[in-house]
């Protein structure tokens, strides 16, 4: 049984703060065992795309580096290229979002990068055991530092029901390569009945493999690359959907990526869930909704899966937002599945997987701060 930390998001008075409590629960974390004084440790979060306005709070980034000065390491603060990145000039428009959503020197007092560069072509490529992947490209900051700390955003996620640790260390931790490989079976089908021919999916997928054929979306499933994002978040009828079983390969593979990153790590690895702004979509989405429950606050764990069964415990256990899409699905009530019936897609098999992958176990003792 894994150990999560929990701090409740709650702040009472001025001692009392989420952020004046943080401390505790970044003590507790003792990442003094994983850092040995002068390491380079990196960190990962997430910018957010441009448009996305639920994104982490780049303070909550700064106090966890913060604690990694204070016990000798020196903190490398990363994310890595997005799908929708064409050659290296997307990837510099990168830093422009990353300064527009306030992650900055001043404030972080370190100066973000991308752990597979600015091409997205920095990585190494490591073996894979498991049903899908056979390897991964992981970034080369991540495989040339010596610990990794995950810091999540947690969200819900449209082909994996919940965007956490499992996510955004496979996901986020690969390089573009990588990522295309993890995506590779989600390509779209067309629910005909529901296309009115707008034509925004043409628009937004970055590789042009979507067409008009007699005001109907066609797309090309022998030259799409199954980055999926751009265009189902670009339809405003949903006639464009991913089947479930491709869902579960994608699952899969995230869960297989992580065990890639893991091994990369050396096993040195954190993960900081943080559920504030509990969105329906995750952050490399170009629009952001109301979120589906209050906040919560953040878990702290060294076993992923045992974090994000935590994180999945506690969205279920909450009454949803009204006016979110926890309305809109009837998932406003407390109780199992809130995740499956918002996003369509149940987590329980990507952790099921990596509890049977040997990433961790789904039994967990919280301990609150």
């Amino acid at each position: 049984m894994s150990e999560v930390h929990y701090l409740d998001s709650r702040g009472r008075y001025s001692d009392g703060s989420f952020m004046a409590r943080l401390g505790t629960v970044l003590d507790a974390a003792h990442l003094e065992e994983l850092i040995e004084p002068g390491d380079w440790v990196v960190v990962k979060f997430e910018v957010g795309e441009l448009g996305y306005l639920g994104y982490l709070r780049p303070p909550l980034i700064r106090a966890v580096t913060n604690k990694i000065q204070e016990v000798g390491g020196d903190p490398v603060i990363v994310d890595t290229t997005r799908l929708n990145a064409i050659g290296s000039q997307g990837n510099w428009d990168w830093l422009a979002h990353a300064a527009a959503n306030g992650f900055t020197v001043p404030v972080l007092h370190h100066e973000p990068m991308l752990a597979d560069g600015y091409t997205g072509q920095e990585f190494e490529l490591l073996p894979v055991d498991g049903e899908e992947l056979g390897g991964l490209e992981v970034a080369r900051s991540v495989v040339e530092n010596k610990a990794l700390i995950v810091i999540s955003h947690v969200t819900g996620h449209p082909f994996a029901g919940l965007s956490g640790a499992l996510v955004n260390t496979g996901m986020g931790c690969s390089a573009r390569r990588g990522k295309l490989r993890i995506h590779a079976p989600l390509k779209p089908i067309l629910i005909p009945e529901r296309c009115d021919g707008c034509g925004l999916c043409v628009d937004r997928c970055p590789k042009r493999v979507i067409s008009l054929n007699e005001h109907l979306a066609e797309v090309n499933l022998e030259l799409c690359v199954g980055c999926a994002y751009y265009c189902t978040a670009a339809c405003p009828t949903g006639a464009l959907v991913i089947e479930i079983e491709a869902a579960r390969r994608f699952q899969k593979r995230i869960v297989e990526a992580t065990s890639a990153v893991h091994m990369a790590a050396l096993g040195k690895v954190h993960f900081f869930n943080f559920l504030f702004d509990v969105g329906p979509y995750p952050d490399y989405y170009p629009f952001s909704d109301t979120a589906i429950v209050p906040d919560l606050g953040l878990l702290s764990s060294r076993d992923p899966v045992a974090i994000d069964q935590a994180t999945v415990d506690l969205i279920d256990q909450v009454p949803g937002v009204p006016r979110s899409m926890a309305e809109e699905t009837d998932a406003l009530a407390p109780g199992k599945g809130k995740l499956t019936r918002i996003t369509g897609v149940d987590p329980d098999p990507m952790l099921e997987y990596a509890e049977q992958y040997g990433l961790g176990t789904r039994h967990y003792r919280l301990v609150p701060f």
